[in-house]
This record gives structure tokens, sequence and C-alpha cells, in this order.
């Protein structure tokens, strides 16, 4: 084992794409989001695992910014299908949790999609409890029948409600990102997680969601009514790799303009796009509880695939 380098990127982004084919990522994204880690404020380390000078495994342990908790981590641990079960992963793990340990940490998190026996074993078998689940649902648009939901846009717009895509209104108003940042964090806020979200910067905003190389504006919606104030977003990220889905992003209304169609109408807004670019599915994740989402993309006939099961373990 070593500390990872930049120039292992393309041997980590082929043993996360053979562990996880549906889910693979690039080079570009990975040298973004090391790049634009704030390590002043967030731990990060990412180990490699060498067996005869080939890569076969990396580990990562983080603090999860997102909800950020100073003495709880997140492990995650990938090595090759065909390399598993020979102490690579158990190595990787050891060396980050004693890592998590030396730093005073108090609980490690990870996470496992339950239908990927070998990860939900690793976790387990080391006395990770369950603590939260996500439904991943996918969308495939081919065929998507607009005319089941033919009042959804007629209802917002009697309200005086306009539906914008980011893009556009950057164009017209200098301080449309700042507004965009704003309305992100306070959705956010509200998103269901183990901890309570820990707002963002707007440096960290414009990383993650502006300058990310998969970034789409022109599928960033946002929802303004006409006082000009920004209720509801709802946006996508393209797969560099693979160009055939987009990923979801958040979707949320602000809660005093919840129950008025909003959502419904930025989903729709989302599912036309992947439709005019000729995209196959899109992919989403929410939690098991959050009805309200979930309705409504029951309602767009998103299909539920084996939930992600997130673990926790005291130390």
């Amino acid at each position: 084992m070593r500390p990872a380098t930049s120039a292992d990127y393309p041997a980590l982004v082929a043993v996360g794409k053979a562990s996880y084919p549906d889910y693979a990522e690039t080079v570009e994204e990975w040298r973004h989001w090391d790049e634009t880690w704030d390590h002043s404020k967030y731990f990060k380390v990412r180990l490699v695992a060498e067996d005869a000078g080939r890569i076969v495994g990396y580990g990562l342990v983080n603090h999860m910014r997102w909800a950020f908790v100073p003495t709880k981590y997140r492990v995650d641990i990938t090595v090759l299908p065909e390399d598993r079960r020979r102490g690579h992963g158990t190595a990787l793990y050891d060396e980050l949790a004693a890592a998590v340990a030396e730093r005073g940490g108090r609980v490690i998190a990870a996470s496992a999609k339950e239908s990927m026996a070998d990860g939900v074993r690793f976790l387990t078998k080391r006395g990770y409890r369950e603590v939260k689940r996500d439904w991943e649902s996918r969308l495939f648009v081919n065929g998507f029948d607009f005319g089941r939901f033919a009042t959804a846009d007629g209802r917002v717009t009697k309200q005086g409600i306009r539906i914008v895509a980011l893009a556009d209104e950057m164009e017209r108003d200098a301080a449309a990102l700042r507004k965009a940042f704003e309305l992100n964090e306070d959705c956010r806020m509200d998103i269901p997680s183990v901890d309570p979200p820990t707002r963002h910067t707007f440096d960290e905003f414009r990383g993650d969601d502006i300058d990310a190389p998969n970034a789409l504006l022109d599928a960033f919606f946002i929802a303004i009514d006409k006082d000009g104030r920004y209720l509801g977003v709802s946006n996508m990220f393209r797969s560099l790799d693979n160009p055939t889905f987009l990923w979801q992003g958040i979707t949320g209304v602000r809660r005093d303009a919840r129950g008025r169609g909003i959502a419904m109408a930025l989903k729709l807004r989302t599912v036309q796009y992947a439709v005019d670019k000729g995209i196959e599915h899109i992919k989403t994740w929410n939690d098991v509880h959050n009805k309200p989402m979930l309705s409504i993309n029951d309602a767009l006939g998103f299909a539920k695939q084996p939930v992600w099961v997130s673990y926790e373990k005291d130390l």
C-alpha cells in the first residue's frame, strides 16, 4: 500500500469502472474533485493497493462535507472483482481506520448497494450497523407520455411562475448565480440525511454544480415567481463516461412554495431535456422515507432499483 498520486488516476478510474460499471467516472472528474477539495477544512486521504506493481484497489477516507461532523469520517474501499478475498480490501481498510482513530475520530460511515453482497458482507462482518436507505430509481425516457401531465405547466404558469434554465437566466440577470446558490442551499437543508446538512459556501457550490466537468447549466432548471423570487430547482449532470444517461441532482422547492405543482413541473422539464438530447435514461436517488419526492418519481414512471444502504460504526 502507498498514498495515491495524480499519476494513478487512470488506473484508479479503471478499478472503479470494473467494480461499478453503472457509475463510472473519468480522470477529468477525479482531478476536479481532488483539486477543489478544501484540505484546510476537511480531511481526505486516498491509498492504493498494488500487487506486483499493478494497482488492484484503492481506499478513501474523508470528512463528509455535505453533512460535516468533525469526528465522523466516510470510508470507501474498492478492489477489482478478480482480486477480491485476497486481503487487499482488509489491508486498505485497516490502514484508513487507523488514520481515523489517530485523528480522534468517533464514527466511520460507509455505504453499499444491497444487491452487491461483497460490499454488504465486508461492512457487516466489521460491526457496521444500518442507519439509512435510499432507493435508486431510473427513468427510461423513450416514448415518455407527456400527455398524462398536460396541465402541469399551465398550473404553475397561472401562478405567475416561469421555469427557465440557469444558463439562460445568467445571461439576463447578473445576480442569477448567487440567487441559484441561495435557493440550492435552502432546498438542500431539507434533504433527508443521518446528520444535519451543512451549508456550503458559494465557492463550494460553484465547484460542485457550476464549474464541475459534468455540470449542465442548460439542465439546471429553476422556478421563478413574478416578483423574481427563486422558488424551486431541479438540475442534472452528464456522465462523461457514458453519455446515454444523466445523473439527477437536487430537486427541491422552498417550504413556503410547496403544494403548488412546482416540483412536478421542474421534473417534467428535466425529462423533456433528456428526450431532446437523445438520452436513454435518468438516474436518481431518494431516501426511502421521502414520500413527497418518491410519489412524483413514481408518477413519472421511475423504476426502483436495489437500495443503497448507509452504514455506521462507532469507534
